[in-house]
């Protein structure tokens, strides 16, 4: 099945997907939220792409508790509900950007691509609860 991923920012929301199949995460695009653009652009991803799954970081503070930012997150969410019909996972993203930071810095690509590299990561970590891991 293929899986959309989102990493949800103040700014921008990374992108990246996968096979559940194969549980490997590809980091895609990253979309500027100003004037619904990243929202516009998902939802024509996903009525082309047709995932079976939408996988959205919850960025939960460090005992696992909301945030503040847990509010946006959802509110980009329940936006995109309303507009595709999409079953929706969210998965802690804690420390996510540090990671694909760090996957940028050994891949060689922009920083402008962090927030899709973040989004795999995100993915990554969805497989790996589904698989048990």
């Amino acid at each position: 099945m293929l899986v959309v991923a989102i990493d949800v920012g103040t700014v921008r929301v990374g992108v990246a997907s996968g096979d559940s199949a194969v549980g490997i995460a590809f980091p895609m695009v990253v979309w500027p939220k100003a004037q619904g653009r990243a929202e516009r652009e998902l939802v024509q991803v996903i009525r082309e792409r047709q995932p079976g799954l939408l996988v959205v970081g919850m960025p939960l503070g460090p005992a696992g508790e909301r945030t503040a930012t847990c509010e946006i997150v959802e509110q980009f969410v329940r936006r995109l509900s309303k507009r595709v019909a999409i079953q929706v996972e969210f998965v802690d993203e804690a420390f996510s950007s540090e990671d694909a930071r760090e996957r940028l810095q050994s891949a060689g690509a922009a920083d402008s691509e962090l927030d899709a590299y973040a989004a795999s990561i995100i993915l990554e970590r969805y497989f790996a609860r589904t698989r048990g891991q």
